[in-house]
């Protein structure tokens, strides 16, 4: 059912959202209170009473919020039958605002998928293709394929018999149609699959919902050739015309990053400002991190800790290594910073904060802690730790498994991945180590030590190589 919401929202239902769960009563009003709140909803319960669908859903929306849950139901109920009423009369558009509030179970109305289906139905027959298409996702989740292709068909024609005639400009109903046509060509949903097609017609369509799914296909490939810088024109247009403060994150790092785009620091600030006054969370970090860069540590604390208490990790992280140095404008606090780091690793996490934890335990003394934690960071590919986690392999009383196997392998993968000590390690054991147990146990000399250990490592290179040209 995961088109709902968005084909709900056409223009063809508008019913505000509520809890679905009744809300937790207030304390009770004082007699001067609750005859403010009469008095303040009077005009609202004289057009609720006149039979105004509206004013009914408010007032009982108006009680809900004061804790009021009896004359909340009371009204909810009557909205529900005034609402019947209007679908009953044949309105279109009352007929999918009762099959929204029972198939998602709100405004006081339990969820009956019957009565949804029985309105669905009703409004199909009346011509709506959302309904339809509604009718198709509810029997595709039931399993019941044969029904959700009839109604997937019958949405088809009927968005395409909108879309028969054009005007010029395309009204905001044929403008609907052709993306909905569009989008089940290029799925082949109700339709012969036509990726081409379905295309060109959500680009004719020209509004919020083809900007979205044409920046999906630019950028993804899907139906056309990928091509990164015109799925991004469509991204902009999603923030600049529609306000979408996720697409002007995307904008904005595109062009920060360089990625498919000609790389435009200006243009990707710009963006990214816009996104973080829009309240997206990982915008808000980006502008942080950007800040810390420039040296402006306190307007950076200020970025992560406002995206730390949206839920994003690596602001936790970012901004606790902030205050464990006490960065120029930041000031000094360990408790604040370490719990910040845990919440960062245990409940989200993060890569980075369990190296930031063994580095600070590290620092105080306490080894046996700091190893925890980068055996904990090894896990999750840091690969700093790597080095203390190949040698936590070959340490009595470490709590790993002695092992110059498990050793050599997290030294190799770090020293893969560019890590210096890694690496430092790893030559010393192969060129160093083992040639001396060699020489001083069988007298092996060590030039012939070492040309059999580099000719291993070839030998070991070599074959990765084969096997990643097989795998291509």
């Amino acid at each position: 059912m995961k088109f709902y919401t968005r084909i709900l929202a056409a223009g063809l239902l508008s019913l505000a959202p509520l809890a679905a769960q009744e809300p937790t009563p207030n304390a009770p009003a004082t007699a001067t209170a609750a005859d403010d709140i009469e008095a303040d909803l009077a005009e609202l319960k004289q057009k609720a009473e006149s039979g105004d669908v509206d004013a009914t859903q408010q007032l009982y929306t108006a009680y809900a919020l004061e804790g009021r849950t009896e004359e909340a139901k009371s009204w909810a109920q009557r909205y529900e039958q005034q609402l019947t009423a209007k679908a009953e009369s044949g309105d279109k558009q009352a007929m999918m605002l009762l099959a929204s509030a029972y198939l998602k179970g709100k405004d006081y109305m339990p969820q009956d998928i019957g009565k949804a289906v029985t309105w669905l139905t009703r409004a199909a027959e009346a011509g709506l293709p959302s309904a339809a298409y509604i009718l198709g996702e509810i029997f595709t989740q039931q399993g019941n394929t044969a029904e959700a292709d009839k109604f997937y068909k019958q949405a088809y024609t009927q968005y395409a018999a909108h879309t028969a005639q054009l005007s010029s400009p395309l009204t905001t109903e044929q403008s609907n149609a052709l993306y909905w046509q569009g989008y089940m060509q290029l799925m082949g949903i109700g339709t012969a699959k036509n990726a081409t097609e379905g295309v060109a017609k959500m680009e004719q369509a020209d509004n919020a919902w083809a900007w979205s799914q044409l920046y999906r296909c630019y950028v993804k490939g899907i139906g056309v050739e990928k091509d990164i810088a015109k799925g991004i024109s469509y991204a902009r247009k999603l923030a600049d015309e529609a306000k979408d403060g996720l697409m002007a994150w995307v904008v904005g790092s595109t062009y920060l990053k360089g990625e498919g785009v000609p790389k435009d620091e200006a243009l990707g600030r710009r963006y990214l400002d816009t996104a973080a006054a829009a309240n997206i969370p990982p915008a808000i970090y980006h502008k942080g991190t950007l800040l810390l860069a420039e040296g402006k540590a306190r307007e950076a604390y200020e970025a992560f800790n406002q995206a730390a208490s949206m839920g994003v990790p690596e602001a936790m992280t970012a901004a606790a290594r902030l205050l464990l140095t006490g960065a120029e404008g930041v000031e000094k606090d360990e408790e604040r910073a370490l719990n910040m780091l845990r919440i960062a690793s245990d409940r989200y996490d993060d890569i980075r904060a369990p190296w930031e934890l063994g580095q600070y335990y590290d620092s105080v003394g306490e080894p046996e802690l700091a190893n925890t934690w980068y055996k904990i960071a090894s896990d999750r590919g840091v690969i700093e730790a790597m080095a203390r986690r190949g040698l936590l392999h070959i340490t009595p009383n470490s709590g790993l498994n002695w092992s110059p196997t498990q050793m050599y392998r997290w030294w190799r993968a770090g020293s893969d991945a560019g890590d210096p000590t890694c690496s430092l390690y790893l030559n010393l054991f192969l060129f160093g180590f083992i040639p001396l147990v060699l020489i001083l146990s069988f007298g092996v000399p060590i030039l012939v030590v070492n040309r059999l250990n580099k000719k291993a490592l070839q030998e070991e290179a070599e074959a990765e190589q084969r096997k990643a040209d097989a795998d291509k």
